[in-house]
């Protein structure tokens, strides 16, 4: 520190206390990775369900349509929880990478208080989406999600950088139009975990990851 230049100091000061209060190793390119796969996901389960739409009618007159309901529900269940792996997978990949480059510890304090306001309101959210699903209601399952997850990232917002809280508030945002507009439910959650991630990972990568 350069007690002969206090504005320098200062600006050190500030650096220090940003880097113990705040998880600064997440990488943009979680997010970039994370949209890519919502989009490759989504664009799969939309394959599926013009489908099964198109084949409904013949579904009905073999008496088999409840039936290939239940194998779309499975579907759909299973590509579902392969985005979330992936998504967690490559995000925590790129996450590690990026701390190693900045020689950073990427187990901390403030990397589990993160995971921790991240985390709650997620599984929480998880256990709702179950419950809508397990009682019927499909069609407000793509707005809860987007729903909890803008919540969760609003509530680890102050762990990381200030961004998030746009992207937060735009899932929310988009969670609302997801009920206004139900029939185009599957393209908000689409433009919500997939082109806004990406918008999103991106920005972040050419601000912070590549200095």
């Amino acid at each position: 520190m350069n007690t002969t230049n206090p504005i320098h100091d200062l600006k050190e000061i500030r650096k220090m206390m940003e880097t113990s209060s705040k998880f600064l190793s997440l990488s943009g390119l979680s997010g970039i990775s994370a949209g890519i796969i919502a989009l490759i996901g989504s664009t799969y389960a939309w394959f599926l369900l013009g489908i099964f739409n198109s084949k409904a009618l013949y579904y009905v007159a073999l008496g088999t349509f409840e039936k290939n309901v239940l194998v779309l529900e499975y579907k759909l269940i299973i590509l579902a929880i392969l985005i979330l792996i992936l998504a967690i997978s490559f995000g925590f990949l790129f996450t590690y990478l990026s701390a190693k480059k900045k020689q950073h510890n990427l187990f901390t304090p403030t990397s589990f208080k993160l995971a921790w306001s991240l985390g709650l309101p997620l599984v929480f959210g998880g256990i709702f989406t179950i419950l809508l699903f397990l009682k019927g209601f499909y069609v407000i399952i793509g707005a809860s999600t987007l729903m909890f997850y803008g919540l969760s990232l609003l509530n680890a917002s102050k762990y990381v950088h200030p961004e998030i809280k746009y992207l937060a508030i735009c899932q929310m945002s988009l969670s609302l139009f997801s009920i206004m507009f139900i029939e185009y439910s599957l393209y908000f959650w689409a433009f919500g975990f997939g082109v806004l991630h990406i918008i999103y990972g991106s920005i972040m990568y050419y601000k912070y990851d590549r200095k």
